[in-house]
């Protein structure tokens, strides 16, 4: 295997067992499947073309006719992708297909040469999968024939595992070993041979005790030691060999395996919830490993907390699919642009529309509203996790000279003004930063001010920050010449719809107030302690789920409450809004798991006695901030 990832390791993605995670298909995952088959495809050849425009382009031209058609592993995880959509319909169709891929694939390499074992693995894996959906004994037959020859590159060095390439042995991987652990189980299973599972089993413990640790799975090890890279495919192929260990022999260890994996790549690898971009080539289809064997525990093994997170996948990914041809890019979180598309790239939205059951949902999916800076695009900046207190799996550091900068691609719940939270440290005193908002600078010079080390972290807000509904790029650059200074390290960034009180329709009297410094827009509501009274807000927001709405108050006079009422709901009857030390000292008090529909919403803030309301409040704004479908 070559391309831009074989140099830092092994390739390919894993697959689940046969069965799939759901009965029935939505039309979008239909439409999904069939733009990859019309845009790859070729019926003659019996293969898929490399690229959309059925042209050979040096980035990437290592499979037949010099690089017109998939390469070696790219094809085994098509392959996959037409048993995806197989499972998922029971299209006859796609049944042939299955055959189809194989016949193409064989004829242009008949025994199955290459260097590299990872490849010969996705094909064993993929090869013990067509036999479970098919009954074809020659590709139970080839999926023996080709994990016995990766296994015999398996030996003690290093404490175990299968050696990437066969030529030079200077490195062993998830990727080599996973997938022919994973076949191997899945042999058993099919043919009772122990010897199989004896195998699987080895090799899955070395992976283990070798390239994870609490759920976290590495990459690789060589001479130097254990590279601790993250891509979602290495968790995907861990989590894929620990189902079919578990589906073989029934031993819930490999079910709580799974089940670390699967929380720690979808807790650390996302960008604001959707799955990280990781590149093109080998790595536009890595996510691909990752969503179907999360889908097969959550189908198979009854693991349903990873339905939400799968859905809200699908559904991002799906609404960055382009007019003219229906397929979806390598970034999930941006729309898909104009140029050619690779097929293991746009493959990945068409399996994950197959494996994954629909919600029944459509428009904009927003994200979360936290962004974590190490999974933002970067240009010339270094990732670290040394010093202690961040959020997520690092922050960004090295950061004080032109040309470094960090844009988030966000997905924006509503339009209107947000409260930006940006989360950092500033250890070298203080520092400054150009930030832009789709192409307009917000603020010129930000300042950042010390947080007297390394590990202190402090977070600077920005209000009314304009966003539109759906995709916005921000972007936090060095810029000399707009007055950027010092080194800064960068946790993350918070986004908040922001809601002016003093902008809300006002019943019964309510008075509007600017004489108390402190509050955000143009002033806030005052002289209100009576029934009668009350605010409504109007949430205008994408998609309807849950939402976590923040209330920015004074409450000089003590202790107050306020009934709170949305869309016809009650949503508390008496939320407590703790007394502050002074009109001008601003608190927030939080209500999570507030259901908003899509669109307009009414939000009202009320005094009512009977519900135990009390006291005078004064009320700044209210923040929304998406939570789940």
């Amino acid at each position: 295997m070559t391309g831009l990832v074989a140099a830092l390791a092994g390739t390919g993605l894993a697959v689940a067992a046969p069965a799939p995670a759901h009965a029935t298909t939505s039309s979008d995952a239909s439409a999904a499947m069939s733009a990859f088959v019309s845009a790859f495809w070729d019926p003659t050849a019996k293969y898929f073309f490399c690229n959309s425009d059925h042209q050979v382009h040096s980035q990437h031209a290592y499979g037949p006719d010099g690089g017109l058609y998939s390469d070696f592993w790219w094809e085994a995880q098509n392959w996959e992708t037409v048993m995806d959509a197989y499972q998922a319909t029971g299209d006859p169709t796609y049944r042939q297909m299955i055959d189809d891929v194989y016949t193409g694939f064989t004829a242009f390499y008949p025994t199955f040469s290459t260097n590299f074992n990872d490849d010969l693995g996705w094909w064993a894996l993929a090869s013990a999968r067509a036999y479970g959906i098919t009954g074809e004994t020659q590709y139970l037959t080839t999926a023996e024939n080709l994990f016995n020859s990766v296994y015999a590159y398996q030996d003690t060095t290093y404490g175990g595992g299968i050696w990437w390439q066969r030529n030079l042995q200077n490195q062993k991987n998830i990727a080599s070993s996973a997938p022919a652990a994973e076949a191997a189980a899945m042999i058993y299973k099919d043919t009772g041979n122990t010897t199989y599972l004896t195998d699987a089993q080895g090799l899955y413990s070395w992976m283990k005790s070798t390239l994870q640790s609490n759920g976290h799975v590495y990459d690789h090890v060589d001479g130097s030691g254990v590279a601790k890279w993250d891509f979602t495919y290495n968790f995907g192929a861990y989590i894929g060999a620990a189902d079919a260990l578990y589906t073989a022999t029934s031993n819930s260890t490999y079910l709580t395996d799974a089940n670390a994996a699967g929380s720690w790549a979808t807790t650390y690898l996302t960008n604001a919830g959707t799955l990280d971009y990781e590149g093109v080539d080998d790595a536009g289809g890595f996510k691909t490993v990752l969503i179907r064997n999360l889908a097969h525990l959550a189908g198979a093994h009854g693991q349903t907390q990873y339905l939400p997170f799968l859905q809200m996948n699908v559904n991002q990914g799906w609404n960055q699919h382009r007019s003219s041809d229906s397929l979806v890019g390598p970034d999930w979180s941006q729309p898909t642009g104009s140029a050619y598309l690779q097929s293991l790239t746009a493959g990945a939205m068409a399996g994950a529309a197959a494996v994954v059951t629909p919600d029944g949902t459509s428009g904009p999916q927003p994200g979360f509203a936290t962004y974590q800076a190490t999974n933002a695009r970067t240009t010339n900046i270094s990732s670290e996790s040394t010093n202690s207190g961040f959020s997520g799996r690092g922050y960004l550091a090295g950061w004080n000279a032109d040309g470094q900068s960090v844009s988030f691609e966000v997905q924006a719940p509503a339009a209107g003004a947000y409260e930006m939270a940006l989360r950092y440290a500033g250890g070298a005193g203080n520092a400054t930063r150009k930030i832009s908002v789709n192409g307009s600078v917000v603020a010129g010079n930000q300042q950042f001010p010390g947080t007297g080390g390394w590990s202190s972290w402090s977070t600077v807000t920005l209000n009314g920050v304009a966003l539109n509904q759906g995709y916005n790029e921000v972007t936090i650059a060095y810029s000399s010449a707009a007055g950027s200074s010092n080194y800064l390290n960068l946790d993350s960034m918070r986004l908040s719809y922001q809601l002016q009180a003093e902008n809300g329709v006002l019943h019964g009297g309510i008075g509007l107030e600017s004489s108390n410094a402190g509050y955000t827009g143009t002033g806030y509501l005052a002289g209100w302690n009576a029934d009668g009274q009350w605010v409504d807000l109007s949430p205008n927001v994408s998609r309807s789920g849950t939402y976590t709405v923040t209330f920015r108050y004074a409450a000089a006079a003590g202790n107050a409450s306020r009934y709170i009422y949305a869309d016809g709901t009650d949503v508390t009857d008496n939320l407590a809004f703790p007394g502050t030390a002074s009109w001008s000292t601003w608190n927030t008090v939080t209500l999570s798991g507030v259901h908003l529909n899509a669109g307009s919403n009414t939000l009202s803030v009320i005094y009512d006695s009977t519900k135990g309301s009390s006291n005078y409040l004064n009320l700044d704004e209210v923040t929304v901030q998406y939570t789940g479908g």
